[in-house]
């Protein structure tokens, strides 16, 4: 549903039709708007509370909107900006709950709430709002129709107008939404980028809209839902509750705590009682061991709301005490907020718990179809990618890999250089015209490996990188693929050939040595073969070499392939005779004819059979041996001018180098 349909207060503005996530837009006479979460009679509450400013963020609301265009843009103005002073922001900024590495919350220019410009579910881009006009170009050459959606700010309040794109414009079709309550954790507060508070995550997940109803500070009070007998006719399809701790940090006794939370839930069933209702409790926090006013434990929180929660039939208590990890690096602040990747273990939590209802949860059913081709019967159904886990499983190693920002300046400067005022060599550049680049640089890199050159190695792998990120940029330029699908699928190809490191056979031993690990791999590419050969998309055994590899390099995995296959000799001598049969049908031909170059190449054919037979890798040995020939014919050269010397001077002086070697 567009929920800016469903109240009253209507506008005939332009960009009302895409407006997803506010009750209802407050027209500015300018060609802009201010989104709201919240009815009148809220606003009106949450004034009487000291919580007015908070409720005017415009977390959770998106524009979104259907197109075959490859620009867009909307005029944006700062309403209520973010407080430099505030504690919260300071104590981000610092990073020092993360030491070593820049702080988590951090959109462009180091704000902690930003735009994000989201593309078919892909993260473009997330700016910093701004007083001006936002421009976000995507690489659409092929004009295909796309779902854009930009995430207003989770904790600032904008306005934005005048929206246009240099394509076709339209909303995308009606849909339920989730309707999630809570305080600051909710909000997304301090998470950096709006599309990755943990209802935005869920909501998307789900293939729903998003109405965020949450308000940083605040207590649970059945007051904040005055106004919902205005929806009655209009129920979401979820509703996700993050009991939060103001509560908890303010009221004085855990009798009026629990009673407040019985006339909030009470009240919110009675709006909505058939409506499934997902209650997450409180998360860890890092001071929760500090003095409060109600001289309980954040632990009593936990027990507090599973007895709330039994009352009501619709209603289920998800822990957030357990479900997330008591570590400080994963809260923006150190202590209770949320950084981006917690967001996203929050939002596991409540995808699994709805999971598990998915019985009576239509809308979970309808993902589960969608998204996949079994339901094992022991087995949960994973909402998020199973790569998405295994980053999480492994981001909270010790000493595991972090966020590496030289890598997004390496992006980004790629793409200034295909800009109009870029280079202009840079912006001629095509697939076509730099693919002898690519061998050139990837050879000059094993150079510098094979010389033991450590500081040479970092120039050469540079250039490598260089290569692979002209051609991303190349592509999304022409709206073929982009950087992050070159790692993503490079990503799911390691781990799904790796099922002893990420998969099934995890922790079996069942890959012992280097050895068995290989057989592993090629156990899953051949599966993968097979199946792609069943759907057509990759019938040959060899199709997969490809042709633009050196002749040599080619020869080894082609004779490699086919031995796996069967197609092999018995023992090496068997290959020596097929070198004698090739070398004697080579000598029988006229030196200079096709036919003579013909079984030239059926020689070294077999020449590369038997390197791999003996177990030598035939493009190594070459190698080898013209680096041994460059280092003697060099060490002539020193000694003689060999432009004075004859044949027979020129082996004279080679046999005494080699004798010297």
């Amino acid at each position: 549903m567009t929920v800016v349909n469903v109240v009253a207060v209507r506008t005939n503005h332009p960009l009302a039709p895409f407006v997803r996530g506010a009750v209802h837009l407050e027209e500015l006479g300018n060609g802009q708007v201010i989104p709201h979460r919240f009815f009148p009679e809220q606003m009106d509450h949450f004034d009487s509370i000291g919580r007015y400013d908070r409720a005017l963020a415009t977390a959770g609301v998106v524009l979104d909107f259907m197109t075959d265009g490859s620009e867009v843009s909307l005029d944006c103005t700062i309403v209520r900006p973010l407080n430099p002073q505030h504690v919260l922001y300071q104590s981000v900024m610092r990073g020092s709950m993360n030491e070593g590495r820049p702080p988590y919350g951090m959109a462009e220019e180091g704000n902690v709430d930003g735009i994000d410009f989201v593309v078919d579910g892909r993260l473009v881009a997330t700016v910093a709002p701004i007083d001006g006009t936002l421009r976000f170009a995507f690489g659409n050459s092929t004009h295909d129709e796309v779902e854009v959606r930009i995430y207003l700010p989770n904790i600032m309040c904008v306005s934005v107008g005048n929206l246009r794109t240099n394509g076709s414009l339209k909303p995308v079709p009606a849909r339920g939404f989730l309707l999630a309550f809570g305080d600051s954790i909710t909000q997304g507060f301090i998470c950096g980028r709006p599309s990755y508070a943990y209802p935005a995550q869920v909501a998307n997940t789900l293939g729903i809209d998003l109405v965020n109803q949450s308000v940083a500070g605040h207590v649970f009070d059945e007051e904040s839902l005055g106004a919902f007998s205005l929806w009655r006719g209009d129920k979401p399809e979820v509703i996700v509750v993050a009991y939060g701790t103001n509560d908890w940090s303010r009221l004085r006794s855990g009798e009026a705590i629990e009673g407040g939370a019985v006339s909030y839930f009470d009240r919110l069933c009675w709006y909505f009682p058939h409506t499934p209702i997902y209650v997450l409790s409180p998360l860890w926090r890092a001071d929760e061991h500090e003095p409060k006013p109600c001289d309980e434990p954040l632990t009593w929180m936990h027990q507090m709301l599973g007895r709330v929660c039994s009352r009501h039939s619709n209603v289920r208590m998800v822990d957030g005490y357990h479900g997330i990890p008591k570590d400080p690096s994963l809260f923006s602040d150190g202590v209770l907020h949320p950084g981006p990747e917690c967001m996203g273990l929050v939002a596991d939590l409540l995808l699994e718990a709805m999971c598990a209802d998915s019985v009576d949860l239509q809308v979970a059913k309808s993902v589960a179809k969608r998204t996949s081709s079994s339901w094992g019967s022991d087995r949960m159904r994973e909402f998020v990618s199973i790569e998405e886990k295994i980053d999480r499983e492994t981001a909270m190693r010790s000493h595991s890999p972090e966020e590496h920002p030289e890598f997004d300046r390496l992006v980004r400067t790629i793409w200034r250089l295909r800009q109009p005022d870029g280079c202009p060599w840079d912006k001629e550049q095509t697939h076509e015209s730099i693919t002898k680049n690519m061998v050139e640089e990837a050879y000059e890199a094993v150079e510098a490996i094979a010389q033991h050159d450590m500081p040479h190695l970092i120039e050469e792998l540079g250039d490598v990188l260089e290569q692979v990120l002209l051609h991303a940029q190349i592509a999304s330029d022409e709206g073929e693929f982009t950087i992050d699908d070159i790692c993503r699928e490079l990503n799911q190809k390691l781990i799904r050939r790796h099922p002893h490191v990420f998969g099934e056979l995890a922790g079996m031993g069942t890959a012992g040595s280097s050895d068995a690990a290989l057989d592993i791999w090629e156990a899953v590419k051949k599966a993968e073969r097979e199946a792609a050969a069943a759907e057509q998309k990759r019938p040959g055994l060899l199709d997969s070499v490809p042709r633009s590899l050196p002749a040599l390099m080619q020869a080894q995995k082609i004779s490699r392939r086919a031995a796996k296959a069967g197609f092999e000799w018995d023992t090496v001598e068997e290959i020596w005779q097929k070198v004698a049969e090739e070398r004697e049908e080579f000598e029988r031909e006229m030196p200079g004819t096709e036919a003579a170059m013909e079984e030239f190449g059926d020689l070294l054919f077999a020449l590369v059979n038997v390197a791999r037979r003996s177990g030598i890798d035939a493009e190594e040995a070459l190698a080898a041996s013209n680096r041994k020939f460059r280092k003697r014919w060099a060490a002539m050269e020193a000694e003689a001018d060999l432009s004075q010397l004859d044949t027979m001077g020129l082996n004279v002086l080679w046999n005494d180098v080699k004798s010297r070697e």
